[in-house]
């Protein structure tokens, strides 16, 4: 059985719409993005692991941010001394 160039494309247009609408499901049930953002923000097959790269920074970035203010707010008077310091520097 043979299949021909049409039906080939057709096979990897919907492949590629499934892997399109997963990895947008994906990503929206982790941010406040819809599918529909997600699609429109990644046209582009290298824009995915682009946007994958960016929130996994962002990501490590805030975990990061909230281990700090964690340790200063754990740290008896630590954070009454960072807000003072804070207002002299801002």
């Amino acid at each position: 059985m043979t299949i021909d160039a049409k039906k080939w494309e057709e096979i990897l247009r919907e492949a590629g719409q499934e892997t399109d609408d997963e990895f947008a499901s994906k990503i929206s049930s982790l941010t406040r993005l819809t599918d529909d953002e997600i699609k429109a923000i990644t046209p582009n097959p290298g824009d995915k692991e682009k946007l994958a790269e960016l929130m996994k920074i962002v990501s490590d970035a805030t975990r990061n941010n909230i281990q700090k203010a964690d340790a200063i707010r754990n740290t008896k008077g630590l954070a009454e001394i960072a807000v003072a310091l804070l207002g002299k520097l801002i």
